[in-house]
Parts: C-alpha cells; structure tokens; sequence
C-alpha cells in the first residue's frame, strides 16, 4: 500500500534523484526523461557499470541505476568483466561511437514518485512547503 513519504517515518530524506528531474541537472534531458517514465521496478543495483567505466566507487557500495544495455550482458558475471580488460574497453569504444549511453542512470526506487521536471527553484519550495504542512500535522497529533 502506498503512504506519502511524510507518512514513511523518516527523518530525513535523500532526494538526489529527484533533483536528477530538473533542467537544472548536468545529465543528458532523455536521462532526466527516463527518470520521469521510469518505475522503482526498473531500477536495480548492480556494479556493472563502475567496472566497466573503471570507477574507483568502493565495491561494497553499489549503484541503484535504470536498465543499461552494457549491464544486461553482464548482468551476475562482474568477476568475470573486471578481469576483462577488452570488455571494458568494449564498453568505452561503445561510448564513443554513441551505442550506449556515457553513463548510467543513477536513480532510487521512488522514482514512482517523479512525475515532472520542475525547475530546481520550483522544486525547493515545493519541498519546503511539503515539510511544512507536514511538521504543522505533526504538531496538531
């Protein structure tokens, strides 16, 4: 059953994805477009991605990303990519000749809740007012 986030119990709150949907966000528009589209059940963790890109991200923390179609052939076998000089140069030469997006589509799982691209301005006093018909709920309880 879906509760609004001021019902999850938190906090706090990590909104990076939700500042991804603005024109303001250095990403390509399609990425901020895909996020918008894109349901919590498209997005999965993965390291896939940092191994191919050779990021230097600690392994024990994974990426949330949308679907990637580098990660779908290498979905479960990233031992086998990290030892794969060539397939993460594959995947860089891809890059180049613009067959796979330059970088993955970092995203959380409340992206069911991201249904506009609002300005980033636009989208700060909607969470300012958010909190605080939420705090102003909370006090009358």
């Amino acid at each position: 059953m879906w509760r609004p986030p001021w019902r999850w119990g938190a906090e706090g709150a990590l909104v990076g994805t939700r500042f991804h949907a603005t024109p303001e966000a250095l990403l390509a528009p399609e990425t901020a477009r895909a996020i918008v589209a894109g349901r919590g059940e498209d997005t999965e963790r993965n390291s896939v991605l940092d191994i191919a890109r050779s990021s230097r991200w600690p392994t024990k923390y994974t990426a949330r990303t949308l679907g990637h179609p580098y990660l779908d052939g290498w979905r479960g076998r990233e031992d086998e990519l990290a030892a794969a000089p060539q397939a993460q140069q594959a995947y860089q030469d891809a890059v180049v000749r613009g067959e796979i997006p330059a970088l993955p589509q970092w995203a959380s799982e409340a992206i069911d809740l991201i249904n506009d691209l609002p300005s980033a301005a636009d989208l700060v006093g909607t969470l300012a007012a958010q909190a605080e018909a939420a705090l102003s709920r909370a006090g009358r309880r």
